[in-house]
């Protein structure tokens, strides 16, 4: 009963891997954006940039993910490679005094953790408080489906975009560091096991067309740059930049950051998961 029980488990979250909608993924880039610009003092150009980056990196990762948390060391390899790709995008995108922050926390820097069967992005232990933004969706939000990755830029849509002298230029990788291994049982463990066969997963994302119902909060993070960036005339059809103003809401778990504890999944701040 035991074994069948483990294996109806292991075939709900592979399905519930495989049905994440884009719409989900849009949520989770946005959401893991939206804290990045609210930390880095990012700008709209960089704002719409690293949604784009966050998407195509949750959109891949989650293809592979019930792999990974299962202890495939193949999985787990070919993650770390998207993990590469997107912080060396993130490089070309942010300032070496962004990029110095960034990769000093590790919910920005490794967004990707493991409990058990399931995983999640460390930042929604930071900031739980799901339905509240900073900002305004990206200009992109809905429209964009994947056309910078690295599929169809071999070196990097991102390398040539931004003045290359304020960069930072040290190690960025995790794979093939010496911190590799702390790494990766920080973020999935030490359950590691070899596959039989060479053959990868290969799951897929429906493309969904809903966005996310958000409901829209005043700013108030202090970010210099959020008139910019809320500001901004939107010309795709989704309406203009104005943020509505719900008066009956509390205000954001992510104003007041949590300091009693450290997280078990490694990052530098504490919070509730």
């Amino acid at each position: 009963m035991k074994r069948i029980l483990t294996t109806l488990s292991l075939v709900l979250t592979a399905t519930a891997v495989m049905a994440m909608s884009t719409s989900k993924i849009r949520t989770h880039a946005r959401f893991l954006t939206d804290r990045m610009a609210y930390e880095l003092d990012l700008s709209p150009m960089q704002y719409d940039d690293c949604y784009e980056v966050n998407f195509d990196f949750i959109y891949m990762s989650a293809r592979i993910m019930d792999d990974v948390v299962f202890g495939y060391t193949d999985a787990i390899d070919r993650y770390y490679t998207y993990l590469d790709m997107r912080n060396e995008d993130m490089r070309y995108i942010l300032t070496l005094r962004q990029y110095t922050k960034f990769m000093a926390s590790q919910y920005f820097y490794s967004p990707i953790y493991s409990t058990g069967r399931n995983w999640a992005l460390r930042v929604y232990t930071i900031y739980s408080n799901r339905s509240f933004f900073y900002f305004d969706a990206p200009t992109i939000y809905k429209t964009y489906k994947g056309g910078h990755s690295r599929q169809h830029y071999h070196n990097g849509f991102y390398s040539s975009r931004y003045t290359t002298g304020d960069r930072f230029q040290g190690n960025f990788r995790i794979t093939g560091s010496q911190t590799f291994s702390n790494q990766r049982r920080n973020d999935f463990g030490t359950n590691l096991k070899q596959r039989n066969t060479t053959t990868y997963n290969n799951y897929r994302n429906p493309n969904s067309d809903n966005r996310t119902q958000d409901v829209r909060y005043r700013d108030n993070s202090g970010n210099t740059q959020s008139p910019q960036i809320n500001n901004r005339t939107v010309t795709s059809g989704r309406g203009s930049g104005t943020r509505q103003t719900n008066p009956n809401t509390s205000a954001p778990t992510g104003t007041t950051r949590q300091s009693s504890s450290t997280p078990a999944n490694g990052s530098t701040r504490g919070g509730r998961r």
